[in-house]
């Protein structure tokens, strides 16, 4: 088993050829046609993390060895992190990988930003909010 972080920067992108090419990996209706708003299945993961315009996101993953091979070379999406799935300590060791790429960081923070800002407390003054770094982990890992 693999764990990772799966990039999507155009979701309508990667549905469009999902839907062409894979479609199994489409939920489908009772009739056959995809779901609205589509949702890509097959693998274990976390709710997607997804941008305010809803086009770009994030997903936690554990995937089969055949399924991350799969998913390593599909077009319109991107492996940010990936480790094997080893137990506690393996979603650290993904995020780790991301937070030391300053690139791959880069993408990550355009879905899931966490850096710290300032906010009204409500009662007249500022507080400094800081996000966690992790957007979310599956199970034991």
């Amino acid at each position: 088993m693999i764990d990772a972080i799966l990039y999507v920067p155009d979701f309508t992108a990667l549905v469009g050829y999902l839907d062409q090419n894979h479609p199994d990996m489409l939920e489908r209706d009772e009739d056959g046609n995809m779901t609205n708003p589509p949702v890509v299945t097959g693998f274990a993961r976390t709710p997607a993390t997804v941008t305010s315009d809803g086009n770009s996101l994030l997903v936690y993953a554990r995937l089969r060895d055949e399924e991350a091979e799969q998913w390593r070379g599909m077009p319109h999406m991107e492996v940010l992190s990936e480790q094997p799935f080893t137990g506690p300590g393996t979603g650290q060791a993904v995020y780790d990988a991301i937070f030391a790429d300053a690139t791959k960081d880069a993408k990550y923070k355009g879905v899931y930003d966490y850096t710290p800002y300032e906010a009204d407390d409500g009662e007249g003054g500022i507080v400094t909010v800081t996000p966690p770094k992790m957007f979310g982990l599956l199970a034991g890992a």
